[in-house]
Formats: structure tokens, sequence, C-alpha cells
């Protein structure tokens, strides 16, 4: 007896994806259908069912959130393939029962694994149906980092575990926690926030935990806890590394029973509260140096999330600029605010260490100052404009480019798109040299995300073969 041989059905109207899919997988014994449209894709599906789908979410006839909906019914495992990678789609996806997402320009190695690991399981957990609670713009990003954070916040939304959100200051932790509530479950229910670093150590404990008159001098009445406040929702405990080691010790036996003491009194209270944790520290290295509980840590990062720094997905800036000049323009402003090309450059050159919360002050600082529409690189604050804590490769590079724009010598007058076409292709072509062709280096020297980069090289038709990778 013969077995079926595996199958895939890629929904895209792109040529160049449904062929490499056709070629990679049909190489490694794989049948391979294609289908241009959703409809096609559909009747695709009844003919024969494919094992794996691979899903674009826009699609010329409909969407494909559309259509995910529609095959889910039929317990069809999905990919959706999203070239925008927001959150909200990311969710949707995901809380629309997709197996995941994949990011354009496609790793089809990274395809072929999820199509093997889809055939390798029985059954595909289910997520948490779609949702009608929108982020408004909490998180802004299409780059990879900010997708697969993303990803993470949308499988922590369907779960009940505590989470653990690691990130620099600024880099929109609070933001995270409040779209895992807002996408869970517990939607309806109160979400609470402490800052964990910013109340004394002797009232922290009464803080999270309440307490009931005359515990302690100034404790005139009953008084409840954060931890009874969010029964029912989320509570973030944010800079959780700050937290004593008393009230970790306090916290772990919460989390472990289910139900909190209030200062001063012995009467036990059980909550149903989901703890999500955030931290700006290392906190493996803070267990390290006994400041943390090994247990409670563990216990605290069933599920992790990362959020990336500012400099690590600049690509985003220019998506970030415009969403907060909509965001902080007055009311009465019905005209747009523009970046001038001067002004993205220098955005895009500054190292950000405050992140996301320091990108928003200096555009605020923009709209504030600026005296006509058209933002200018003088209407920044002045370590931005200044470029005081730019990358020291980026100063390099700007040096580069100033001493060989200062060298064309072309007779005939060049316009300046031309003229910054060919700087930057002199400057990759530098990269690729000095690195001898290693994209993963030279994409860092360049401050550019690897698919960025890949994508430059076809765009100038340089061989990385050619410079020894």
């Amino acid at each position: 007896m013969t077995t079926r041989p595996k199958s895939i059905l890629v929904i895209d109207d792109e040529d160049s994806i449904c062929l490499a899919f056709e070629q990679f997988f049909g190489a490694r014994g794989w049948s391979v259908r294609t289908a241009a449209t959703a409809t096609e894709g559909l009747a695709a599906c009844e003919q024969s069912e494919p094992d794996v789908v691979f899903l674009d979410e826009r699609l010329p006839d409909r969407s494909g959130l559309e259509v995910l909906a529609e095959l889910a019914d039929r317990n069809t495992r999905v990919v959706i393939i999203t070239a925008y990678g927001e959150l909200e789609t990311v969710v949707r996806a995901l809380q629309g029962k997709a197996y995941d997402c994949l990011a354009k320009p496609i790793d089809l190695d990274k395809a072929l694994s999820l199509a093997e690991r889809i055939l390798a399981q029985q059954a595909t957990k289910a997520r948490q149906s779609d949702t009608t609670a929108g982020l408004g713009g909490l998180l802004v990003g299409q780059a990879p980092p900010m997708q697969e954070a993303y990803k993470l916040i949308a499988l922590a939304a369907g779960a009940n575990s505590p989470v653990l959100i690691h990130g620099e200051t600024g880099t929109g932790k609070e933001l995270a926690a409040l779209a895992i509530h807002r996408f869970s479950a517990r939607s309806d229910g109160p979400f609470v926030a402490i800052n964990c670093g910013a109340i004394p150590e002797h009232l922290i404990e009464s803080e999270l935990f309440g307490h009931v008159r005359g515990a302690f001098t100034g404790a005139v009445s009953d008084r409840a806890g954060r931890f009874e406040t969010a029964h029912g929702g989320s509570l973030l405990l944010d800079e959780i590394g700050d937290l004593p080691l008393p009230v970790q010790t306090k916290l772990l036996r919460v989390l472990d029973s289910g139900s909190i003491e209030r200062v001063g009194s012995s009467q036990t209270t059980r909550l149903d509260v989901r703890i999500i944790a955030a931290t700006n520290r290392k906190l493996s290295d803070e267990v390290r140096s006994g400041r943390f509980r090994r247990d409670l840590y563990y216990r605290l990062a069933v599920l992790r999330i990362t959020m990336p720094p500012l400099r690590d997905h600049r690509e985003d800036i220019p998506l970030l600029a415009e969403h907060f000049l909509k965001l902080l323009a007055p009311p009465s402003d019905r005209r747009p605010h523009l970046l001038d090309p001067d002004t993205i450059e220098a955005l895009v050159a500054y190292d950000w260490p405050g992140n996301i919360r320091e990108f928003r002050n200096a555009v605020d600082h923009a709209l504030a100052i600026a005296p006509d529409r058209t933002i200018l690189p003088g209407d920044l604050p002045e370590p931005i404009r200044f470029g005081e804590s730019p990358a020291p490769r980026e100063d390099r590079l700007r040096e580069a480019v100033v001493r060989y724009a200062s060298g064309l010598t072309d007779a005939k007058p060049k316009r300046y798109h031309r003229v910054l076409a060919e700087v930057e292709r002199a400057l990759v072509r530098h990269a690729m040299k000095q690195h001898q062709g290693n994209q993963s280096e030279v994409a860092r020297y360049l401050g550019l995300h690897r698919n960025t980069l890949r994508k430059k090289l076809r765009e100038m038709k340089i061989s990385p073969s050619d410079y020894g990778d």
C-alpha cells in the first residue's frame, strides 16, 4: 500500500514565493500546490485537504485572516505569511487558530521545520478565539525583533501562567503586559500595575497584600492591597528585581497557594490573579549573586518575553515617528506634520539609550518648538541633534560618507538621491570587503537587520560570494 505524500498548499499572490515553495519543498518529497487568491485556495482545499497551508495575510480578493477562520473550522493546519508583522495581526492570527506566523522574506528552512512539526503532532493546541479588543497602537513596529515579541505576547495571552518580561528601560515592558492582559480571557477584569522599585521597602508588603487597622503606625483603617484590587484580572509587578528578599519569600507563598494575608491579619483570602513580572535587570545574575530567590525566579519565568531595544530595530524609526506625530499633535492641528529627510537620518543615527520612551519625548519636544509643519533637525533635542550617543561605527560611517561625497568630481551635476545611492553602494561594498562577505557582521557594522541587508544586496546586485561568504 502506498502512502499519500506529504502535502502543502501555498496561498499567495506573489509568483516568486509560490515558486520558491514549489522548488524547496518539492525537492524534499512534498506535494506542493499553489493558489493566487482566497477563492482558488479554498477550492483547492475542497478538492484535496493539504497537511499544511501557508496563507498570505493579504490577498487580492479577501483578507487572509478571513480565510483562516474558514480553514480553522475544518481543523486545517495554517501558517500565516505576513509582510507587515503588526502586533494585532499576529495576535489575531494565533488566536484565530493559526499554528504560527512567518515573516517575509520567507525563511524556507523555518517553513519546513514548522511543516514537519505540524505533521509530528497529533493535535494542535487550540488558540484563544479572536478578540475585538484593539490595542490602539500600544506597540508599534514591523521589524523582525518586534514580530518575535508580538508572537510571544500572543502566546502568553492565550495562557494563564506567570510571565516574565525583560527589557531595557523604555522598551515598552508595561505596554507588552497590558497587551497580554487585553488579549487574554481576563480582559474584562482589572489590570493593576505596581513599580516595586518606587515604593519604600517598609511599605511594599502593605502595598501588595494590604493591611488591617492598627497593623503599624499610620494604619488607621483596613486597606486592600494590589493583589486584591487585581482579583479576576492581571497584576504587573514592574521592576521585580527591586523587591526585597523578605517580600520575595511572601510572594512565592502567594504564588504557590493562590491566597494572601493582609499585614497584621491571620485571615486568608483566596484570589484569582494572573502575575506578569517585568525587569530591566538580568535576573539570572541576581539569582547567582543571592539578591533574588532562585525558586521565585523559576516560578515567575514560566513564559519569558524580551522587548528589543530601539537600536536593534532602527528600521521601525520612521514608522514610530509617524505614529507619535499623529498621537502627540494638538487636536487643533488638522494638517499632519512631516519629517525632513535629514531629521529622519538624525533619528536613525542616534543610539536611543532611553528607547521608545526617549523617542516619544523627542518627538513631543520637536512638535512643541517646530515653527513650521516640517520638522527639521534643529527642532530635535540637543543630544539627538548633535549625535552625542550614536554608536561609534556610525561616527565612522558618517565620516566616510562625507569623504566619499566630497570626492565626487563628476562634471555633470547629480541629483541628491543619485549621490545618496552611490554613497550607500560604496559603503555596502566597503563593509562587505572589510568583513569578507560575512553578512551577519556586515549587518551589525552597518546597523541593519540581516534581512534588510540581503534586500539591499539584491537591489545593488552585489554578490556575497565575490567577498568570500
